[in-house]
């Protein structure tokens, strides 16, 4: 367990939230990602229709640490709802978070009848991995959880969007990522569900120097979070765009 909480703790040291809102145009500058990483095969029929039709979006974004965030406002899923809303300012879209820290895939999948169903998500985002790979969970288990998460979502009539863990240089030195993501992804293309490779674009923005997860000054920690954070929702706005064209 002590393991376990140094690790989320190492994930989310680059990452500590707070501090003022980049202007826009700053931030879409920075957020710049190629389109491959963005865009996928499978789509949203069912949300394309709501969003065509006017109809109320509710989008439940269910994960862990990075989900939650430290405050409501400073998570990724509260920056997505704003993105959502300027595309789409003829829909009332309500973006729910249900990160809680710590769980593995299994335990998220088990909260979805409390969590999830009763609140009827047009969509459901499912952040899931980073636990798994920390604790070492078996790869077969891991799979089986996903499929049946993905197959009992959808029989609730909600569509659904897998979205692969956090990079960042200091854990991947110290955990085995690639079997998740590669089981990540693998269920994704298997069940046809839209997969969200945060994992690629962070890599991406750290390559290219938009953002560095690991030289961060403890001053510049909270800004360039919130900048982050905000990045990510806009990413994910286009990845849902893209889906429902």
């Amino acid at each position: 367990m002590r393991f376990l909480v140094l690790i989320i703790g190492l994930l989310g040291a680059a990452l500590a939230t707070g501090g003022e809102p980049p202007a826009l145009a700053q931030a879409a500058s920075r957020c710049d990602t190629p389109r491959e990483l963005i865009e996928d095969d499978a789509r949203l029929p069912a949300l394309a229709q709501r969003f065509q039709q006017h109809s109320p979006v509710t989008v439940l974004v269910i994960g862990g640490a990075s989900t939650a965030g430290t405050a409501p406002d400073n998570a990724y899923p509260f920056f997505l709802e704003g993105a959502l809303r300027r595309r789409h300012p003829d829909v009332p879209i309500t973006v729910i978070n249900q990160g809680i820290a710590g769980e593995t895939t299994e335990e998220m999948a088990a909260r979805f009848p409390k969590d999830v169903y009763p609140r009827h998500p047009a969509l459901v985002i499912w952040e899931a991995g980073t636990v798994d790979a920390v604790r070492g969970e078996t790869i077969d288990a891991f799979v089986d959880t996903l499929a049946q998460g993905i197959a009992d979502v959808e029989a609730h009539n909600s569509e659904i969007i897998l979205m692969d863990m956090q990079y960042n240089p200091s854990t991947v030195s110290v955990i085995n990522f690639e079997p998740y993501l590669d089981a990540l992804h693998q269920t994704a293309r298997l069940q046809n569900v839209y997969m969200f490779r945060r994992f690629d674009i962070m890599t991406y923005w750290n390559e290219t120097g938009a953002f560095d997860f690991s030289n961060v000054p403890k001053e510049k920690k909270a800004s360039l979070a919130r900048e982050f954070y905000e990045c990510l929702g806009e990413r994910l706005a286009d990845a849902i765009d893209f889906a429902t064209q």
